[in-house]
């Protein structure tokens, strides 16, 4: 049986570019080194979860809160991306954060997150969507971009305890992206024969085939896009 997966397009996203996904570093190094730090990305991402939780921490003075979400929702789509392009394997238990007694003091003592001695931003992008798929983030994301916009949240639990694991999570995503792009690309672990070669070349080959069969099917009626992969975890397409 051959297992056949459709690989991404930027179609199936809502923000996320066919440059992009060729190659994410794109928007990592516009976000981090152009459009904010780290430090304050964080903070951001805090005000936002305040807000959408409780109207009454919002600050009314300021309509911030909206664009932020979108921006984590553009986030999580890239990550998305390296997830899927890197073929990081789901975790059992994606909220087990501390393997060593060395992990929470990094963390504590200096706000590192790191996995069993080292700095992985792997490691987190696999429990980021083992935690939940991406049309589960986007639903996620959705409701906090509605709750940021009602004030009153009147018998609204609003994601309960979940909202916990929700923060930490969209926190050390962000801190893996920013590693990332700190690093210059993303360092993974691979058995001393195997040798790494750029795809960018055969990328390039394909979107120009996919081109020829986008024109040849113009006249044809297009779905309208909504964010939701045609394929998400666990969905493969088989042929005998």
């Amino acid at each position: 049986m051959k297992i056949k997966q459709k690989k991404l397009k930027a179609e199936n996203f809502r923000y996320v570019t066919k440059e992009i996904i060729r190659d994410p570093m794109i928007y990592l190094d516009d976000f981090f080194r152009g459009q904010t730090r780290i430090t304050y990305w964080l903070r951001d991402i805090n005000l936002v979860v305040n807000h959408a939780v409780c109207s009454d921490m919002a600050c009314t003075t300021l309509s911030e809160g909206g664009f932020h979400c979108r921006q984590l929702i553009e986030q999580v789509e890239v990550a998305y991306v390296i997830y899927k392009q890197c073929h990081f394997k789901k975790q059992a238990k994606p909220l087990e954060f501390f393997k060593t007694k060395k992990d929470y003091w990094a963390f504590v003592l200096d706000g590192d997150v790191t996995f069993d001695g080292k700095v992985d931003p792997a490691d987190t992008l696999s429990k980021f969507f083992s935690y939940q798929s991406l049309p589960g983030w986007y639903e996620t994301l959705d409701d906090m971009m509605i709750y940021l916009a009602d004030q009153t949240g009147l018998g609204d639990e609003r994601f309960g305890d979940r909202i916990v694991a929700i923060r930490e999570l969209l926190l050390r995503l962000a801190q893996a992206l920013y590693h990332i792009c700190d690093n210059g690309g993303l360092s993974v672990e691979m058995p001393s024969y195997l040798t790494a070669y750029s795809a960018d070349a055969k990328a390039k080959d394909e979107d120009r085939d996919d081109e020829g069969t986008d024109e040849s099917a113009a006249s044809e009626d297009e779905p309208e896009a909504t964010g939701e992969l045609l394929l998400d975890e666990g969905t493969e397409e088989q042929t005998n």
